[in-house]
């Protein structure tokens, strides 16, 4: 995305084409309709009768939405000194431009200690500030105008350098301090499904309710959002279905009710008006049979939130979660499709890996995916003890209980599985392919030794717990290597 001169964007508009000025807006990266370029235009004209420079409409980014969060700003322009932002509203009401300029200084922060959040309202012709209070004041046009002036403009090749994506991307598991005390905001998506599923659960209106995502789409953040948000009014209990980890033990503390799926057979449902149910992909089916029985002879709202991919033995797969809920008959489903966690780069990098047959997709960046070559299994031993030190958090494949398994000969015995690591979610992740991975004729990435869980499933799971980075280390493959090499260029 370039940054624009504003006099220039609005002069384009009155003079050009459609297809001109389609392709003028393309090669700026701007997305503006007739309807908001009209409210631009009065601002634009109100600044003119205060000040005619031309300066002060430059180096505008028009539209901007921060990569995978698909958060958006109207009007942003940055300085060293200072950030402004300005939202522009054809009409609004006090409670929503307030809401809307906390939130923009929540995202902007990470960026600048110092920012000017704006909303200029063009019925009225009336100029909001968020003061440094959180509240709202009314302020006079040449106030906007004075900043303009004053501020040290920076130059950017895109405003992508100054956003990290992960530092909004709050896990109740990883960033428990930050999710209690709400330093986060949901997506639009979020908050609609949000919105909806409380209306259901407090009306009474659907006894299950089904929600789905697949991996880095927020299910979890948002499940555990929702529960936050009833647990004044309603007795919650949230039954997760695995190993409890460290978040949900400090959430315990906090006074959540939190219990293993394997805690929960005898509980008493008419202590509970909401059971939400978490990685119900990984429930057993007398376990499920069970917990519908019951939650429908005491009336008890259920949520089950799920991924039916992420399942991570047969058994699971069998047990058809998806069906069972449906069939008792009242089932209301809502599905997140929008990826927020995994940057698109890597995002497109894990599709490629688990099939070589997938040659339609770039992987453009490769800034913030790496791998290592390794033929001596002893030497990764030691290599995963010093990455882990420098901040990777290493994760591994989880053994049999009951067999000696050959990912067990490199892997270190400290760090987190596949199992474990259900839910969470971390900057950098590094994982381990061996010799055994290869592609079978179809271009689907499989393993070809013994394990009591599905391999290929494990390891999808570990690679889409990153936010940010990943590495992979690569021992003996020489397939996998190639693939690596092939597309990242």
């Amino acid at each position: 995305m370039k940054s624009i001169n504003l006099l220039s964007l609005a002069q384009a508009h009155d003079s050009l084409g459609l297809s001109e000025f389609s392709s003028f807006t393309d090669y700026y990266g701007v997305g503006i309709n007739n309807h908001e370029i009209d409210d631009l235009k009065v601002l634009i004209n109100e600044m003119l009768t205060l000040l005619s420079f031309v300066n002060i409409f430059n180096d505008f980014y028009v539209g901007y939405k921060i990569q995978h969060i698909s958060k958006e700003f109207d009007l942003l322009r940055f300085g060293d000194n200072y950030i402004i932002n300005v939202e522009i509203k054809s009409e609004s009401t006090e409670e929503k431009i307030k809401k809307q300029l906390i939130r923009n200084q929540y995202y902007l922060s990470h960026i600048n200690k110092v920012i000017h959040n704006f909303c200029f309202v063009t019925k009225t012709k009336t100029l909001y500030q968020l003061n440094y209070s959180g509240g709202l004041d009314v302020v006079h046009l040449n106030s906007l105008v004075q900043l303009l002036t004053s501020q040290n403009l920076v130059k950017l090749e895109s405003p992508d350098s100054l956003f990290n994506p992960s530092d909004y991307l709050v896990s109740p598991f990883n960033s428990t301090s930050k999710f209690v005390n709400d330093q986060y905001f949901l997506t639009g998506n979020q908050e609609n499904i949000k919105g909806r599923i409380i209306a259901d659960v407090s009306t009474g209106t659907s006894a299950f309710i089904s929600l789905t995502g697949g991996p880095g789409t927020g299910k979890t953040l948002l499940t555990y959002d929702i529960v936050k948000s009833v647990r004044s009014s309603l007795r919650t209990v949230i039954v997760h279905c695995g190993q409890l980890n460290e978040g949900h033990l400090r959430l315990k503390q906090l006074g959540w009710n939190i219990v293993s799926i394997r805690d929960f057979k005898d509980y008493d449902f008419t202590t509970i008006d909401l059971v939400v149910v978490d990685e119900t992909q990984r429930i057993y089916a007398n376990q499920l049979d069970k917990l519908i029985g019951d939650a429908a002879s005491t009336n008890t709202h259920c949520v089950f939130s799920y991924d039916k991919q992420q399942t991570l033995h047969s058994s699971e797969s069998r047990v058809d979660v998806e069906g069972k809920i449906d069939a008792t008959g009242s089932t209301t489903k809502y599905k997140l499709s929008e990826k927020i966690r995994t940057n698109k780069e890597i995002a497109n990098f894990i599709k490629v890996l688990f099939n070589n047959k997938r040659n339609n997709i770039s992987v453009s960046n490769c800034a913030n995916i790496d791998f290592d070559y390794f033929t001596d299994s002893s030497n990764v031993k030691n290599y995963l003890t010093l990455i882990a030190s420098e901040g990777w958090e290493v994760l591994r494949l989880t053994p049999s209980r009951y067999n000696t398994e050959h990912h067990e000969s490199y892997a270190q015995v400290s760090s987190q599985n596949s199992h474990r690591v259900i839910g969470q979610e971390f900057d950098n992740v590094a994982v381990v392919i061996d010799e055994y991975f290869s592609y079978a004729s179809s271009g689907r990435l499989i393993y070809n030794s013994r394990t009591y869980y599905d391999t290929v499933k494990m390891l999808f799971q570990n690679v889409t717990r990153t936010r940010k980075k990943l590495k992979l280390i690569i021992i003996g493959n020489l397939q996998v290597l190639s693939r690596c090499l092939s597309v990242l260029k």
